[in-house]
């Protein structure tokens, strides 16, 4: 069992109390394995090197990419992940108006091999689908009748707006071999034409996934079909009734922000108990892959959040959940990645068991103590900054997102106040201390990626000369 160290800080308060570690209660019911233990993210949200002069979302696919899906791959079948939604196989922002100019063979052969090689790793590929919303700003601008005041948003009483949303499904079911699609409706609003705003937000994006659903089910009915609501809101009573409409027609539903239960904690249990579909989310606090920095640049590890999040979502009936891209380059992301896919496969265990072969497995270390030591490393890390946001659950972002350049480190200036930061850089200097002397003690793997302790250190070192930004 990993025990707190001598070492440096020891462990902090976390979220109003004391340290995780070990030991810490679990959720009393059994939880069950996840069905969906899906993945999310744009197409560049792994990748091992930055883009960082391309605007978001970068579109970039190339050998060097290929190569970071293949051992994404490799990762998530050893750790029992099934499922990856991609955004970005096809388009980044636009749909052009012919829309199958979206890809160009090229493109087209590389996305084929992405695939592939999920398929041969037993992963299942969906693509990332914007519904009435989210790729067409192109055909609004050439059909402006699409749009009655949303200029991002097709208006869902138009019977045109539903023939362009069925060209859009065509393509993206017959140009690849995809297993489904993880829709999205709400994510850049909604019509509210005269016609439209009778419908309440519930209803309103109920009808276009209802729709939408229906529609892939009639034509390609061995298809999985999720639904992400970023932007919808579960926590109203009266928005049930259009939830339960929504899981008639797909195969799992995702809160994104955990909204269900922002008034009433036990809420999203009668949620999960009133669907036809599985429910989930994304799995707790998600650090949103930052497109344009270097791959050291920050070291925020969301180990005990996230286990504890989906082993109480695990035994309340949740069965889905769409895990953030991590960027398996750096080292916190790494092990979050880690043990996020085992506690997904396997609830009933403890998550401090899970992370401690984890770190095995990474760390390759033979000594029971320098395990549980590097362990609490983490663990302290994570603390030091979820102290200060309690209960949080969503996307932290590291850098400003919508940019064509790297940004300052918003996750800490705009998330921290300047005393929280300065509390922060004082822990981070204390657990660095900690990691630098544990460096003799793991061995140095000469294979590419292997150098993970040297990696933890470089990493500490560029947060703490971050904390002190702003």
């Amino acid at each position: 069992m990993i025990t707190r160290s001598a070492l440096g800080l020891g462990a902090l308060a976390f979220a109003g109390e004391k340290s995780p570690a070990i030991g810490s209660q679990q959720p009393s019911a059994a939880p069950a394995k996840f069905n969906h233990r899906g993945y999310l993210g744009w197409i560049t949200d792994l990748a091992s090197n930055p883009d960082p002069s391309a605007a978001w979302p970068s579109m970039r696919l190339d050998t060097k990419l290929l190569k970071d899906y293949m051992w994404t791959f490799s990762a998530m079948r050893r750790l029992g992940f099934n499922e990856i939604s991609v955004w970005g196989l096809y388009v980044s922002r636009a749909w052009p108006v012919d829309i199958a100019s979206s890809v160009t063979r090229e493109r087209g052969a590389l996305v084929e091999k992405l695939i592939d090689v999920a398929h041969r790793h037993g992963v299942r590929v969906y693509s990332g689908l914007g519904v009435y919303s989210w790729g067409f700003d192109e055909i609004i601008r050439a059909h402006p009748k699409l749009s009655r005041g949303n200029a991002n948003a097709m208006c869902a009483s138009e019977a045109e707006s539903w023939r362009w949303m069925q060209k859009v499904v065509d393509f993206v079911f017959q140009r690849f071999e995809i297993d489904g699609v993880s829709l999205q409706s709400a994510d850049q609003g909604r019509c509210r034409c005269e016609q439209c705003k009778a419908l309440t937000d519930a209803d309103y994006h109920a009808l276009l996934n209802v729709r939408v659903g229906e529609y892939i089910r009639s034509r390609w009915p061995r298809k999985t079909i999720g639904v992400n609501s970023w932007g919808m809101k579960f926590e109203e009573p009266e928005t049930l009734p259009s939830l339960k409409k929504i899981s008639e027609k797909v195969d799992y539903l995702i809160d994104v922000h955990d909204t269900s239960r922002k008034r009433d904690l036990g809420y999203r249990k009668k949620i999960i108990d009133s669907l036809s579909c599985d429910f989930g989310t994304l799995g707790g606090p998600q650090v949103e892959p930052p497109q344009h920095w270097e791959r050291d640049r920050w070291f925020l590890p969301t180990l005990k959040n996230v286990a504890v999040h989906l082993q109480e979502l695990s035994a309340e009936g949740g069965r889905a959940c769409e895990y953030f891209f991590h960027i398996l380059a750096n080292p916190a992301d790494e092990i979050s990645f880690w043990l996020a896919g085992k506690v997904l496969s396997d609830p009933n265990r403890s998550w401090e068991k899970h992370l401690e072969d984890s770190v095995e497995e990474l760390y390759r270390i033979a000594r029971k103590e320098i395990r549980d030591e590097l362990a609490q490393i983490f663990l302290d890390a994570e603390q030091a900054y979820f102290r200060h946001l309690p209960q949080m659950s969503g996307t932290i972002s590291m850098e400003p997102l919508v940019s064509d350049k790297p940004g300052p480190p918003v996750y800490l200036t705009k998330r921290l106040p300047p005393e929280q930061r300065k509390t922060y850089a004082s822990e981070l200097t204390g657990i660095k201390a900690r990691a630098e002397r544990l460096l003799p003690e793991i061995p140095y793997h000469s294979r590419p990626r292997m150098d993970r302790m040297s990696r933890v250190v470089r990493c500490l070192n560029n947060v703490l000369k971050n904390a002190g930004s702003g």
